[in-house]
């Protein structure tokens, strides 16, 4: 393979672009003025009203011929100067290099001194092509949240070219099926097809423009309210603008049409270009082939769901899975596989994402039998602010500590940091770690029954691997004994990175801990309250839950599902009759509307079944019914002025469920 005669060659279909551009635009147009003209044929004979230089004011018809030569001109003059402005705004933005395109497909660089095991060998495979191509390292990116198998290179020249793949891309495959898409990619910058494919973006957003705006007015309405007061009505121009924006959205399909056309025609060609040079780089045809494989035996294949991926759906390894109007960018996959392998017998190959925490114990965990940061909480001496929170599983708070719950002066950063502190470096670390933060939620949900736990431990071994299991006891032990302000720290420090996770892992994950929780027949209080964070905090992302809507403004219509709280919340704090009935009391005097219209309910009626239910109508109420409810459920369990970790942990697992936030309570060291 002639890079050189490559490059020629990308040059000369540079010229085609721009013949293809001139058609779509021509297209687009047509398509413009062929609306313009209807519009004008529909209003034929309609009178307006005209007033020229002098003042004098006339009435004329409005002509209702489809044609007119002058119209056409000044249709074909706005849309064009539209395209093009848009190519312009385009190409701009796009002159900084790769970089400008991996953040718009949703993609972050890869830190070459990282310690994911994933990523060191992406960068290791990247800089070793770049030394034997004679090219500069392209920076590496990766698109976290893409489970599907699926690369890109882009840049105007060498210089500030890019690398990007999607976490499937470095899960799934092996290092030769790796070494074979990263060649690819490679090629694809040595051919010159990165520099005409940039071109394509800029060009092909400016054939979308009318798309885009037709968009932007719809997404615009959204905020709009409509007045039908005589006076000041504006459903009129909100008809008017619904029906522009319908318009433009039909007629920029027909650019949409064009520019997925131009796509194919510019793209497909070199693909296979791309995959032989490959074949060359590697010595290994079973790399790239493998791969492609991979893409077809999988659930999701090279699929990209970023929002703005199909703007550079060309750039990509393979189909990312967007609309393209029939024109395929890439050839198919049995196509480009039968290319590379004569005698394939048409099977795809199945892919496994690879165990949690492959890489073995973090650094600092060889030692942890006589190692005091075991329990990932320092005992050294205090802070700036004061000492260490107290591990105790028992807080005081008095009854008008609690009562500020819910004001600024409450929410005080020094008992964050204080409890920050006091967790090792190692453990915070391994909140940040994708790998590590699943084992420590695995670890903190290992049963303490030694029987009940080596079930868990065989299916956690199953499902996750071994070194996920070695660690979750190492961790299950350390903080078995301390108060759950510094476990519900560990867990609030690994949602920001369990939200890192890919769909599939995600998937993984929470069946791993729902099976857990499940294990035993019953569900206690910290796994009560563990998965009300996981499915408040993790689903919002994965699952894109957007909250409910306010529907309950007084507590008087959720007095059976407070009474359901406060009786439970009573019973959980209580160690007699006499305190369960001077805790539900006081918790429920503490609601001036349920005042003495209440008693209180018996086991059967209580419970974290029916706890469940009643959240879940409670979610819907307005914050200051949440605030209340919260108050008096603290009230129930602290009667006593004592905070247990069990009570600590129900009363987050409410908050959670209801959207509302609940400061930590520690000791004073």
């Amino acid at each position: 393979m002639n890079f050189y005669e490559a490059q020629d060659d990308a040059r000369k279909r540079t010229k085609w672009l721009v013949v293809y551009f001139i058609l779509a635009v021509t297209g687009v147009i047509a398509a413009v003025y062929t609306v313009v003209g209807f519009a004008y044929q529909s209003q034929a004979g309609r009178m307006y009203t005209v007033t020229d230089r002098m003042g004098n004011v006339t009435r004329e018809a409005i002509n209702g011929e489809w044609w007119d030569t002058g119209r056409f001109l000044v249709v074909a003059g706005v849309t064009t100067g539209v395209i093009l402005l848009g190519n312009l705004v385009k190409t701009l933005q796009l002159a900084g290099g790769g970089a400008a395109v991996a953040r718009d497909v949703g993609a972050r660089p890869v830190d070459p001194h990282t310690i994911d095991l994933d990523e060191k060998r992406l960068v290791n495979v990247v800089e070793e092509m770049a030394i034997a191509s004679g090219l500069p390292v392209p920076q590496v990116w990766i698109m976290d949240d893409e489970a599907g198998i699926n690369a890109f290179a882009a840049g105007t020249e060498p210089g500030n070219a890019v690398i990007g793949v999607t976490r499937g891309c470095v899960q799934r495959l092996t290092r030769g099926e790796l070494q074979g898409v990263i060649a690819h990619e490679f090629s694809h910058i040595l051919n010159g097809d990165m520099k005409l494919n940039m071109r394509l973006i800029g060009w092909l957003f400016g054939i979308m423009m009318l798309a885009l705006l037709g968009r932007m007015i719809f997404n615009s309405l959204r905020f709009v309210r409509v007045r039908n007061n005589s006076k000041d009505n504006n459903g009129g121009l909100i008809i008017a603008l619904l029906l522009s924006g319908i318009a433009l959205i039909v007629i920029g399909s027909i650019g949409v049409f064009f520019a997925r056309m131009i796509q194919a025609a510019i793209s497909r060609q070199r693909e296979y270009l791309a995959d032989a040079s490959a074949v060359e780089f590697t010595r290994d045809p079973s790399g790239i082939s493998g791969a492609l494989k991979k893409i077809g035996g999988q659930q999701y294949g090279s699929s990209v769901n970023h929002a703005k991926a199909g703007e550079a759906s060309h750039m990509f390894f393979a189909d990312g899975g967007m609309f393209s109007y029939g024109f395929a960018t890439h050839p198919p996959l049995n196509v480009r596989i039968s290319t590379i392998e004569e005698s394939w017998n048409g099977e795809f190959k199945d892919s496994q994402l690879p165990p949690v925490a492959q890489r073995g114990k973090p650094g600092g965990m060889s030692s942890l039998a006589s190692d005091e940061r075991l329990s990932g909480l320092s005992s050294g001496g205090g802070t700036a602010t004061g000492s260490v929170a107290d591990h105790s599983t028992k807080v005081e708070v008095s009854r008008q500590k609690w009562d500020a719950v819910g004001e600024s002066s409450h929410q005080d950063v020094n008992v964050g940091k204080r409890i920050r502190d006091s967790i090792s470096k190692e453990w915070i670390e391994a909140c940040h770690d994708r790998e590590y933060a699943q084992a420590l939620i695995f670890g903190l949900l290992l049963a303490e029954d030694d029987a009940l736990q080596q079930g868990e431990i065989s299916f956690l071994r199953k499902s996750a691997g071994k070194q996920a299991v070695e660690i979750a006891l190492h961790w299950n032990k350390a903080l078995r004994d301390v108060h759950s302000s510094e476990k519900i720290a560990l867990l609030d420090l690994c949602i920001p990175t369990l939200r890192r996770l890919t769909m599939p892992e995600y998937e993984r994950f929470i069946d791993i801990t729902r099976w857990m929780i499940a294990s035993d027949g019953e569900v206690d209080l910290f796994e009560f309250m563990l998965q009300k964070v996981l499915e408040r905090h993790l689903s919002a992302h994965f699952l894109h839950y957007g909250g409910v809507k306010t529907k309950y403004t007084k507590i008087s219509k959720l007095s059976q599902e407070v009474n359901v709280l406060i009786s439970t919340m009573s019973g959980i704090g209580a160690s007699d009759g006499d305190e369960l009935n001077a805790a539900y009391a006081s918790a429920r005097d503490s609601i001036d509307d349920l005042k003495g219209g209440l008693s209180i309910l018996p086991p059967a009626e209580c419970g974290l079944n029916q706890v469940d239910k009643a959240l879940k109508k409670i979610e819907r109420s307005s914050p200051l019914i949440q605030r209340d409810v919260i108050h008096a459920c603290g009230l129930a369990v602290m009667n006593d002025g004592v905070l247990e970790s069990k009570e600590a942990e129900m009363l987050r697992a409410i908050a959670d469920a209801i959207g509302s936030s609940l400061p930590p309570f520690v000791a004073q060291g």
